[in-house]
């Protein structure tokens, strides 16, 4: 069966469409980044991009979430209503979608960069107002399907598999597709160039998961955030 996967573009974040002849998967939803100069959850921007791939209530099989985090998450309650879908994700970030605080949402906002470090402690007054302010704009809720390693979606006429990738959050996940594709959350970015999330939960854990995947045939990785890129990149 053919299948690709589609980017769409959040300007800073990404979510994507995993698409076949039965229909669509989105991974990952949008939502608010503390950088935005514009309070925006990119609602608007994410329906479009469905609308553009053909993606419509009927044919949205799922959403698949590669974790808790508000920018990857923030719109999956109102598709789930909308699309008449289900919100899939690993249970061990439930609570970072379901009664959602502002200490639970900055638990993985630390850093390896002694630099980064000093800007987060500069900022961080700063960085909790933004956080109060985006969950006045958040809808929780309970996923509708628990995600664990080795889950596969091809009930929902997509060929992929699911990893447990814990480091960035605890129930941070990859989608690790036929051909070698991963659909990656925040393991990895591509801001600047190819990396490692710069901040996480546990970097140990991080470093771990990391690891893990490679020892898998990956070939091409779509990050939460930046341009898809080929695996090697990374130097592995």
């Amino acid at each position: 069966m053919k299948q690709e996967i589609i980017r769409i573009d959040l300007h800073g974040v990404n979510a994507y469409l995993g698409k076949s002849e039965e229909g669509f998967i989105l991974f990952d939803t949008g939502g608010h980044l503390t950088m935005d100069k514009v309070f925006t959850n990119r609602r608007e921007e994410l329906i479009r991009g469905l609308e553009e791939a053909g993606c419509k209530p009927g044919n949205l099989k799922a959403i698949v979430l590669t974790h808790g985090d508000n920018d990857h998450v923030a719109n999956a309650a109102f598709l789930r209503d909308e699309y008449h879908t289900v919100i899939a994700m690993h249970g061990e970030d439930i609570d970072l979608v379901h009664d959602i605080t502002v200490e639970k949402m900055l638990e993985n906002f630390r850093f390896q960069s002694v630099v980064f470090k000093v800007i987060s402690r500069l900022i961080n007054k700063k960085v909790r107002k933004l956080c109060a302010k985006t969950l006045s704009d958040y809808e929780g809720f309970r996923p509708d399907i628990i995600l664990k390693e080795g889950d596969n979606l091809n009930d929902y006429g997509f060929f992929a598999s699911i990893i447990h990738l814990p480091g960035h959050t605890k129930g941070s996940i990859g989608i690790l597709c036929k051909g070698g594709d991963l659909i990656s959350g925040d393991i990895f970015s591509n801001m600047k160039k190819p990396s490692l999330a710069l901040n996480a939960l546990d970097f140990r854990q991080l470093k771990s998961s990391v690891n893990k995947l490679k020892a898998m045939n990956i070939k091409k990785i779509y990050p939460g955030h930046g341009e898809p890129f080929e695996a090697g990149e990374l130097g592995w």
